[in-house]
């Protein structure tokens, strides 16, 4: 070959090259197989299928199973009695409004004894106020301001103080979503949010929902002491005022109640350090509050942090929902809270009462034993502490005391009347916590239509962090298509603060077997009616130990990383939290520390900087107007960073009410950072990645605008 002939060539090949270099940089290569497998689209559940337990059959498995079993897959009843519950849009419908529109809890319980609505009312006028302020216009964090000053728990909050409640008004709203002026709440209160252009966010968690402080307004907050850490009773600075009643306790005996008014005022600070966003839902004399979860469910099981509802329909959803509209009740199965607890039965009512919202309802004099003073008052336990509860069949296996099973951690479930038209929750046996359920399964994340994900897309920044997802091992628990192993793993293992893993361990020893009635059956439940065994095969050792996992020390579940970008900040007890001006990042992915966790208090760090801060003057009054919810993509960045996750610990552990309430960020030490061999470019990406988890996380519009 002559040398222009090599020239040529070589000319060519030099051109060639370099059309390919340019060309690879303008046209982003298809992912892997396993890549596409963590950006596709989670599956949906879907209209006509039935639930089985969490199993989600198709007609023809449904009816394939119905005729097994004998039965007649022409009589809808059939499915019924085993178990199944029918995906329909009405069904979907009528959860959407008991989940918007019924109230939690026994009217009894949470506004005679407890008195939440006569707390609500405190602020009632500033809540108007601000309504009317905003013209119309939608807000996702309704801030009041004070009219008169507020004393709880010794500390005092000034008339013109700025209080974020958290509270949602969309657009022309008349009074905040899921809050009755009569002071009845609804799950819409903490499971519904808006965006910033003040669309309604069907699942997404009010993440700075003020709840701590409504819960302190109450005036008798202290009925829900059992919920927060033991308490010494035998202190003696507990009974040094003497207004204490005298009561008769389980044995016969007298015994002096602590002093409401210090009861009162200890529970009330209690509570007040509480960050905003975090909820206690167990009586276990533990304080462990969690964030509020999303209700985005299809998929994911088990439910709540540690995992405990994992059994029934809908795969422990129905479980949870039922939880969350029993266990509000402070009076019911008191005898199951002395066989878990130890307290005795009738100490424990006697507090309750003694400071009662409802000034009828208290104990009127000395040496009179409560439970026969609440019988009394209310002679029919079901038009009070029992109202719309049924305790679940095999649970009153003694005289008083309804023992708790996996479905029910009361023994008790949540059904009322059937043919009550006036009340949305009525319908035959498990309707309402069914129907919930359905609505929750069907809800998916908003898309991410943020402009940084959308660049995130566009520059290849999520797949790229999809491979580190890989290469981190992070897909190992947190597989696709829901991200999530749906296990508990033990809390040796996952090494966060055990508090709210322990939350049912007491329990383990007292369980019975599960055993719901057929849905068809009617409420109130007649004698004959026909029993299921619910299944626990692969969920727990035996149908009388709580879910694999939990035991001996506790545990949590793998959740769900879909709609991450909408539900910072992270870890189950929201520790790990950083604020948007916390940090500026670099173009190489690196950052900068903006706002150091060293001031006092750590501005935008730790919980202690963001959801629970406040600012405390020196004549004793309160400032909580700086509190703030936590940015997603730096709170992701800590959790993923070695050197951040110990600024976000120092700023929780700096705070006495977090210390006390077991929040501080710990464990899930899985760190993407250069201690692991990863770049702060790797880095960066990843957290792209986990910010596009959403609907359909490999594409930037709704997949419904694609449709």
């Amino acid at each position: 070959m002559r040398w222009y002939q090599r020239a040529f060539l070589f000319c060519l090949l030099m051109i060639m090259s370099l059309i390919g270099f340019v060309l690879s940089h303008l046209i982003r290569t298809e992912p892997s197989v396993a890549i596409q497998d963590l950006l596709a689209a989670a599956p949906t559940q879907k209209i006509g299928s039935y639930d089985y337990f969490g199993t989600q059959l198709n007609p023809a498995q449904a009816v394939k199973l119905v005729r097994e079993r004998e039965l007649n897959p022409g009589d809808s009843t059939s499915f019924q009695r085993l178990g199944m519950v029918r995906i329909t849009p009405q069904l979907i419908k009528q959860g959407e409004n008991i989940f918007f529109d019924r109230k939690i809890g026994d009217t009894f319980g949470f506004q005679g004894i407890f008195g939440f609505g006569q707390g609500l009312s405190l602020f009632a006028p500033e809540i108007n106020q601000a309504i009317l302020a905003l013209g119309g216009q939608p807000t996702s964090n309704l801030t009041i301001t004070l009219l008169k000053d507020i004393n709880l728990g010794g500390i005092t909050l000034p008339a013109g103080s700025k209080i974020p409640t958290g509270l949602n008004v969309e657009k022309n709203g008349k009074f905040p979503i899921g809050l009755k002026p009569n002071g009845d709440i609804t799950c819409a209160v903490c499971h519904v949010d808006l965006s910033k252009k003040g669309e309604v966010l069907n699942g997404v968690p009010n993440g700075d929902l003020a709840i701590s402080l409504f819960v302190a307004l109450a005036s008798n907050s202290a009925a829900g002491f059992a919920r927060l850490n033991e308490i010494n009773f035998q202190d003696p600075e507990l009974y040094k005022l003497g207004t204490g009643k005298t009561i008769i306790d389980s044995q016969g005996k007298p015994v002096k109640l602590p002093d409401p008014e210090t009861l009162e005022r200890l529970f009330d600070a209690a509570f007040l350090a509480v960050p905003f966003g975090n909820f206690e839902s167990s009586i276990d004399f533990i304080s462990n509050t969690t964030q509020i979860p999303t209700v985005f469910t299809f998929g994911t099981r088990p439910y709540l942090a540690d995992g405990q509802f994992a059994i029934g329909p809908f795969g422990g959803l129905s479980a949870i929902n039922n939880g969350v509209h029993s266990e509000i009740n402070l009076l019911n199965n008191r005898e199951l809270i002395e066989a878990a607890t130890g307290i005795d039965q009738e100490f424990y009512l006697g507090i309750l009462l003694q400071n009662a919202a409802d000034e009828r309802l208290r104990l009127p004099y000395d040496n009179i034993k409560p439970s026969q003073w609440l019988r009394a008052i209310a002679p029919d336990p079901f038009q009070a502490e029992l109202e719309d509860q049924i305790p679940a069949p095999g649970t009153q296996i003694q005289s008083n005391l309804i023992s708790p099973n996996l479905f029910a951690y009361n023994g008790l479930i949540f059904s009322p009347k059937t043919n009550n038209p006036s009340d949305l929750a009525s319908g035959p046996f498990m309707f309402a916590n069914n129907a919930m359920s359905a609505w929750q399964n069907s809800l998916q994340s908003p898309p991410n239509l943020s402009r940084e994900n959308r660049e995130a897309l566009a520059n290849g920044s999520v797949e790229r962090g999809a491979k580190v997802f890989q290469d981190a091992g992070c897909v190992s628990c947190h597989t696709p298509p829901f991200f999530s192993d749906n296990l508990i793993h033990p809390i040796d293992e996952i090494g966060t603060n055990s508090a709210r893993a322990e939350s049912r361990l007491s329990l383990n020893n007292l369980l019975v077997p599960t055993k719901l009635y057929t849905f068809n059956t009617p409420v109130p439940i007649p004698a004959n009616a026909e029993v299921i065994d619910v299944p626990t095969e692969g969920i727990s050792e035996s149908p009388t130990t709580l879910p694999k996992g939990l035991l001996p020390n506790g545990g949590y579940n793998t959740p769900s990383l879909i709609g991450l970008y909408l539900t910072a900040p992270y870890l189950h007890d929201g520790g790990v939290a950083v604020g948007k001006d916390a940090l500026k990042i670099n173009n190489d992915g690196s950052y900068a520390i903006v706002d150091p966790a060293t001031t006092n208090p750590p501005n935008q760090w730790g919980l202690t900087g963001t959801l629970a801060r406040f600012d405390e003057t020196p004549n004793g009054q309160l400032d909580i107007s700086k509190r703030i919810l936590p940015d997603s993509a730096n709170s992701l960045r800590a959790l993923l960073d070695r050197q951040l996750r110990g600024w976000v610990i120092q700023a929780n552990e700096a705070n006495l009410g977090l210390r006390i309430s077991n929040l501080d960020g710990r464990g899930h030490n899985f760190y993407v950072d250069p201690s692991t061999g990863f770049s702060y470019s790797q880095q960066s990406d990843l957290v792209n990645f986990l910010l596009a988890l959403d609907e359909d996380p490999a594409h930037f519009w709704p997949r419904s605008a694609r449709e």
